[in-house]
């Protein structure tokens, strides 16, 4: 290209370059470049608009955290009470003294009936004669737990972690309610205890015997309460420590029977109370019930667009069987018993099946009898005669399981002390023994001791034993299924076995080495523990010679166990004795509790070594109060 032609085309795009340069330029009014002072100025000043919010937002998030890094943030509730913008220390204060009432004050209802108002107390629990002997209304343990949760909301290592669940108190709240535990059995024998004559309660019309004519009694209205919602409502007040009392009302209680019922019955009643009679048959014995007390037991069975039937309460037919059939007949099935022979597990005791009354099948004989009688009325001869028919049960265990389940080895053993027990204890703890004897407990499987004891109440068999709810004397269920708790525990940490749940009692327990001991009240506290051996294990048990015996037979796999001693430490002197008068004891008699304790605490070191070398250890801290000698002292005349 000419030079010419390179000149004018470098002239052209230079001169294009200016002008596209100069767009870019702010000009004054007279078209000329604004000075550059100014062009800085006016581009700090733009960044600054867009900067400024960027850098408050920073300041104030800086902020923020900063007066919240030592304080819960605002929004989260602990046990529906706001704690925003406390210090841990502050609400651990505030929290610990709503508890500290709670245990020493218990809660408090008013029950509003026809015959006024009534306040009821339900302390924390009622303590025995002795220390294992106490009843357990409800539990705030471990609430600290709870409210390090809620501390910890927002508090955490992970930052996304934190930005989500702060990003939930920005739209709402977090409650954290507090664990606590009502013993649901337990509060019903109580409110049982303390309305008992408080307001009359229904009562069904009946058939009255006399000495020579049956008449119809007069159904009576009367009041109630629902014990479940007064539970219900009593565990919404303890998961928020809400000391302030609750108000109940009753409601009417119409019966279910009236005497307009019955009228039509009348004189069937009267034909059977004189010519009628009822004999149960087992075998070659005979239990024979004269009409007039059969007319007593006589009621009516409803069902809904049906006419009404004559028929016979179940729970008065229930209560004869069980006081005079009973005993001819119940011989419950028997587990085989096993035992280590020469390093075989050997079959000592074989299993065999038991019998129990069918009871629904003699409801039902009862049922079609009477109706049939009803029909001749003018029998001269209405006697009934039903022959009692039983059910087999078959054992849990015998031979056959152990060799199904490929158990052959006896992988712990304990023994536990029971001597000094009242009979009462005594006899609780056998049928304790009796419950857990013949479980399988299989590979990974956890295991309940509240779960595998079941119900505690009297159709079990279980007793109640004196306990003292704040100054007054009254019986509960309670004593002698803590020693078979413990006697679990050690059977499991004999064993090797991981502990998955474990509460110590409130107070030193003779019965037991501080430190190694485990109490329990369903749902919670349990004593529980996983079988990881990978084979089944079978729990076994009996009670001989004042003593607990406990074996676990499975597969051994190798680990051992080592337990230490228990370390006590912080002893606390116990309190003065008290004194309390109960119309339990005549006049002038005095009966004390066991000699008082100290309050400890204990700390046992528990390793497991496994044949691959790992070892796992668990430390177990056990806190007790100190235990306060009671007299009693009688009023009775």
């Amino acid at each position: 290209m000419p030079k010419h032609l390179i000149r004018k085309l470098h002239k052209h795009l230079k001169h294009k370059y200016r002008q596209k340069r100069m767009r870019w330029i702010p000009e004054t009014k007279h078209g000329e470049p604004v000075p550059i002072f100014i062009r800085i100025g006016l581009l700090i000043f733009g960044w600054g608009l867009i900067l400024l919010p960027i850098f408050l937002g920073i300041w104030l998030i800086g902020s923020y955290e900063i007066k919240y890094s030592y304080r819960f943030y605002p929004g989260i509730l602990v046990g529906g009470e706001s704690v925003g913008g406390m210090t841990y220390d502050e609400a651990l204060n505030h929290f610990k003294e709503k508890a500290d009432e709670l245990r020493k004050e218990g809660l408090n209802l008013r029950l509003e009936s026809s015959k006024g108002i009534q306040q009821i107390n339900i302390p924390m629990l009622a303590t025995g004669l002795t220390s294992d002997n106490y009843t357990e209304y409800f539990s705030i343990d471990n609430w600290e737990d709870n409210l390090r949760q809620a501390y910890q909301w927002g508090h955490g290592i992970n930052i996304l972690d934190d930005i989500r669940e702060q990003s939930v108190l920005i739209f709402g709240n977090k409650n954290f309610n507090f664990p606590a535990t009502t013993q649901r059995e337990a509060v019903k024998s109580l409110l049982d205890n303390e309305i008992s004559g408080s307001f009359e309660t229904g009562i069904p019309a009946k058939f009255l015997s006399t000495k020579n004519d049956i008449s119809i009694s007069e159904e009576k209205t009367g009041e109630i309460i629902n014990k479940e919602e007064i539970i219900n409502i009593l565990e919404n007040k303890l998961s928020s420590f809400d000391s302030a009392p609750a108000i109940f009302k009753t409601t009417i209680d119409i019966p279910k029977v009236t005497k307009a019922d019955l009228e039509p019955f009348l004189d069937f009643a009267k034909s059977f109370s004189k010519n009628g009679s009822l004999v149960f048959q087992y075998q070659k014995h005979e239990w024979k019930i004269k009409g007039p007390k059969i007319a007593n037991w006589l009621t009516i069975k409803k069902e809904n667009g049906k006419e009404n039937k004559i028929n016979i309460e179940r729970s008065m037919v229930e209560n004869y069987l069980a006081d005079t059939v009973a005993q001819f007949i119940d011989n419950p099935p028997q587990n085989s018993r096993f035992e280590m022979r020469n390093g075989k597990l050997v079959e000592i005791t074989a299993g065999f099946s038991g019998n129990i009354i069918n009871a629904d099948k003699a409801m039902q004989d009862i049922e079609n009898k009477i109706s049939e009688a009803e029909i001749n009325i003018n029998n001269t001869n209405n006697t009934i005669y039903l022959p009692i028919e039983t059910i087999q049960v078959e054992p849990k265990v015998t031979k056959d399981t152990i060799e199904k389940y490929k158990i052959k080895d006896l992988v712990g053993k304990i023994r536990t002390n029971f001597t000094g027990s009242t009979a009462g204890r005594e006899h609780n703890i056998k049928i304790g023994v009796s419950a857990v004897n013949g479980v399988l407990i299989a590979p990974g499987e956890e295991f309940s001791t509240v779960s595998a004891i079941g119900p505690v109440t009297s159709k079990e068999g279980y007793v109640k034993e004196l306990v003292i709810k704040q100054d007054k004397t009254t019986k509960e269920y309670g004593g002698g299924l803590c020693q078979v708790a413990t006697s679990i525990f050690r059977l499991a940490l004999n064993a090797g076995l991981p502990v998955t749940e474990r509460q110590n009692h409130r107070f030193v327990i003779h019965y037991y080495e501080p430190g190694l001991d485990a109490t329990i009240y369903g749902p919670h506290p349990d004593f529980r523990f996983v079988n990881d051996t990978g084979h089944y294990l079978l729990l076994q048990g009996r009670v001989e010679n004042k003593e607990v015996i406990m074996e676990l037979y499975g597969q051994k796999d190798g680990r051992s166990v080592k337990i230490s001693k228990p370390n006590l430490y912080n002893k606390i002197p116990a309190p003065p004795t008290k004194y309390i008068q109960t119309a339990e004891l005549p006049i002038g008699e005095t009966k004390c509790s066991e000699t008082p304790h100290d309050g400890v605490s204990a700390s046992v070191l528990y390793d497991v070594n496994y044949p691959n070398g790992i070892t796992k250890s668990k430390i177990f801290r056990s806190v007790y109060q100190p235990w306060q000698k009671v007299c009693l002292v009688g009023t009775a005349l």
